[in-house]
């Protein structure tokens, strides 16, 4: 997770600063900042922006058996127009699946109800299902067709929250960015974040080995004109046999991640921010940077276990700042 640590500055006066905080809006907390000319231009611009959220959430949330989303995945095997945004996304699934060679996969959320399943039975999966859902995973999900048709084919459980999450904060901080007398805006949702104009933010780096609110955080960043995103195990998991899982799931292997207990990426967009994240929690660390260095205005923080105590890797792109005394600091 990671915070804001001060509050975002325009450098232009005269400016209205308004500063809201919504609890379970994208299944987070939701924290929205306007800096504008008047307090008129800024409470507009919030308004747009929820407006945006609540549109967009008619479309993506799986938990709404009315949503689009929810109403395409009861119908496999047929031909189904779909929205723009729906199309767009899964579009975006599919480039990061293929990109990533499965280690990004929307189906890994088939893996994750086995070993929910597993906790409840105090044991591990069952190895013949395992394998019998890999294997599903190892075929397209869905075809998207050029008349903006899609045919779904999985059989499984899918999910878009690890892409759907950062392209919603996206669109909303876009659709203030783009309204009259908007001079700066951060959206934040759980620690996914965009910022457009100002100067920025800084924003703390939680550890990844603790889940206290309250720990010191690993490192500091700023945050300005681009995104941000983390991802680690801290905060969510199983436990099976005694043994503590990561809720992260490599849907390669249907194991959970060990050896990267948490990632921080920046990007110009939020979408990219959110999926890299998942993305480099999944793969090893030399994989992992490899990946990040190829990616035009990406960078990323990964922590590595590195034999069971703690490593900071930075990739090419990281901007420098002071690490955390007690961990190692490896620039690649």
């Amino acid at each position: 997770m990671t915070r804001p640590l001060a509050t975002l500055l325009s450098g232009l006066r005269p400016a209205y600063r308004l500063h809201s905080v919504y609890e379970r809006l994208l299944g987070t907390e939701l924290e929205i900042q306007v800096v504008a000319q008047t307090r008129q231009h800024a409470e507009a611009a919030e308004g747009a922006a929820l407006d945006e959220l609540e549109r967009l959430a008619g479309i993506f949330n799986r938990f709404d058996a009315g949503s689009e989303l929810s109403r395409w995945l009861a119908r496999p095997d047929m031909r189904v127009h779909l929205s723009h945004e729906l199309n767009t996304v899964l579009a975006l699934a599919d480039g990061w699946r293929e990109l990533t060679a499965g280690a990004f996969h929307p189906g890994a959320d088939a893996v994750g109800q086995l070993w929910q399943r597993a906790a409840a039975l105090c044991q591990e999966p069952d190895p013949g299902e395992m394998a019998a859902v890999l294997m599903q995973l190892q075929a397209n999900p869905w075809t998207l067709h050029p008349d903006g048709t899609v045919t779904l084919h999985a059989q499984y459980p899918l999910g878009l929250n690890a892409l759907a999450k950062g392209w919603i904060v996206d669109r909303m901080t876009e659709r203030v960015w783009q309204m009259p007398g908007i001079q700066a805006v951060l959206v934040n949702a759980g620690g996914d974040l965009r910022t457009y104009g100002g100067r920025g933010l800084d924003v703390t780096v939680a550890d990844p080995f603790t889940a206290r609110d309250d720990a010191p955080p690993l490192t500091r960043v700023h945050v300005h004109n681009g995104a941000l995103a983390s991802s680690g195990g801290a905060h969510r998991g199983v436990q099976v046999g005694g043994r503590r899982h990561s809720h992260l799931i490599d849907p390669r292997s249907g194991q959970h991640v060990q050896d990267v207990p948490g990632v921080t990426v920046m990007a110009p967009s939020c979408a990219t921010a959110d999926a890299l994240a998942t993305t480099l929690s999944v793969l090893d660390v030399a994989e992992g940077l490899t990946l990040v260095n190829s990616l035009a205005g990406c960078a990323a923080l990964i922590v590595g276990t590195d034999g069971g105590s703690g490593q900071l890797h930075f990739s090419g792109g990281w901007p420098p700042g002071p690490p955390e005394p007690s961990l190692t600091a490896v620039k690649r």
